[in-house]
């Protein structure tokens, strides 16, 4: 049982999400209902079935439609045996389809980390760079010293030369050899001395700690007053949270009394999260999910749809509504 929407969309995708059930369990009469907006309604769809039948909301969470709209329009039909599913939310289930929307709209668990994190291999090989050309500064500071005493050496064993002529003696040639000798190997030695052995590679400094996610993601659904709807989409949040590997999720809502999706945004950039992205808590195209999208900063995310893991919970749906109180043959199953 669909909620039904004027947007053409909306009824092509529960129809190939209906399509996936029948596939996933071939023989099992599968049928379609609409509460209001689209047909068949709901009404219709009970008033050609005979015997027993499951009613599975394609609904995400308690509300006025599931407690008050189809237990009313199940007993308008004396002719039915008719058992009501739980909705379809919260589950880890709808994690999963949620995650993969996302990805397919663009979001990765990268996104999630600081741009310092990202550019960490190229920072770390910065320091090594450093290093290299500090020593080949050194060396080449410790030759032009070098070569800068050489000559005041080579001058030296000019106090050799005589007090008349101001020419070497042969006492003075001597000295001056002596001394140029030793010069060289002074020079040499100080070359040595100064430049030093190799300098050891020093270890590379260890990658920070990852930093923490500055990604965030608001949950956008319908919204509702009724206080266990809101707390379904809370759980709903913390299971794709979790699914994300710890990623803030807010909900944001298209109506009732909760925040809407622009205020859960704000609430994320408060905190920190500049990245922020919109998972589309809808089971098909409308007009609320239609808003949410236009309140996203960034990355939005397709509706539930047709995914294979909406069409598992489904089934899994109308197997938990057969375990609490069993028919006598297996009954059609109503998408509503």
């Amino acid at each position: 049982m669909a909620h039904g929407s004027r947007n053409p969309e909306a009824l092509r995708t529960v129809t190939a999400l209906l399509d996936r059930v029948r596939a996933l369990r071939p023989g099992l009469p599968v049928r379609l209902g609409h509460i209001e907006l689209n047909r068949p309604l709901l009404t219709d769809t009970l008033a050609a079935l005979r015997g027993e039948a499951v009613l599975v909301p394609l609904l995400l969470g308690r509300g006025y439609h599931v407690k008050q709209d189809i237990p009313d329009v199940a007993a308008a039909a004396p002719h039915l045996r008719v058992l009501i599913a739980a909705p379809l939310g919260p589950d880890p289930l709808l994690a999963e389809a949620l995650h993969t929307r996302l990805t397919e709209a663009g979001w990765s668990a990268d996104t999630g980390r600081t741009a310092e994190t990202g550019r960490l291999p190229e920072a770390g090989r910065l320091p090594e760079a450093g290093r290299l050309a500090d020593i080949g500064r050194i060396a080449e500071t410790g030759r032009l010293a070098d070569v800068s005493r050489l000559p005041e050496a080579g001058r030296a064993p000019e106090t050799g030369r005589t007090a008349e002529t101001g020419r070497p003696t042969t006492a003075g040639r001597a000295i001056q050899t002596g001394l140029r000798a030793q010069t060289g190997l002074r020079a040499q030695t100080g070359l040595r001395a100064e430049t030093g052995p190799p300098a050891q590679p020093q270890p590379r400094p260890r990658p920070p700690a990852p930093a923490p996610h500055t990604a965030g993601v608001v949950l956008a659904a319908a919204g509702s007053r009724d206080p266990d709807a809101a707390l379904d989409t809370a759980r709903a949040a913390a299971l794709l949270g979790a699914r994300l590997g710890g990623v803030p999720v807010l909900p944001g809502y298209a109506s009732g009394s909760g925040p809407t999706v622009s205020e859960a945004v704000r609430t994320l950039t408060a905190l920190g999260h500049d990245r922020i992205a919109v998972a589309s808590y809808f089971t098909a195209p409308g007009r609320f999910a239609t808003e949410c999208a236009e309140a996203a900063p960034g990355v939005v995310a397709a509706p539930l749809g047709a995914h294979p893991a909406v069409a598992r919970l489904v089934l899994h749906r109308y197997e938990q509504a057969l375990a609490s109180a069993p028919l006598s043959h297996p009954a059609a199953t109503v998408g509503v």
